[in-house]
């Protein structure tokens, strides 16, 4: 029940922000936590199953040219990244292809690329480098999630 509420929230926000372009879930991966702040050098190195098993990333068009991907954090709470202090900006695109790059300036940089691959599967790819003084832990990872729908022509 739970589930089904975060994700009609989800849904309630894009709409109001504006045309949903991507919806995309459970992303897993891999990520490297920096012997940095509070992690100790027996706590860093590689994490090889990094997921967010319930996560949930939407990508919306909000105006020409602009855009905000919404995802659940891991509080289970819905995040806009532009409200969130983020500059999303499309970098780069073509057909079946779009990737985007969020900058919270002085803490992080995200880059996420949506895909319909070859075999006709969509797909999202999202690589996070956190690493700042302002972030108690600081990491890069890249992790991979399928999408139930991405609308290029949207963009």
């Amino acid at each position: 029940m739970r589930f089904i509420i975060y994700v009609f929230m989800l849904s309630y926000s894009s709409i109001s922000f504006g045309v949903d372009i991507a919806s995309c879930s459970s992303p897993q991966g891999k990520a490297y936590y920096y012997e940095y702040g509070l992690v100790s050098k027996k706590d860093s190195g590689w994490v090889d199953d990094e997921k967010i098993s319930s996560g949930i990333t939407k990508l919306t068009k909000t105006g020409e040219n602009t855009y905000d991907i919404l995802f659940v954090d891991t509080r289970n709470q819905i995040i806009s990244s532009t409200e969130d202090g983020g500059k999303v900006l499309m970098v780069s695109g073509g057909k079946n292809i779009a990737s985007f790059i969020i900058i919270y300036p002085g803490a992080t940089t995200e880059i996420y690329t949506f895909l319909k691959n070859n075999s006709g599967v969509n797909e999202y790819i999202h690589i996070t480098s956190r690493g700042s003084d302002a972030m108690l832990i600081n990491k890069a990872s890249l992790m991979r999630g399928e999408c139930d729908y991405i609308n290029f022509d949207k963009l």
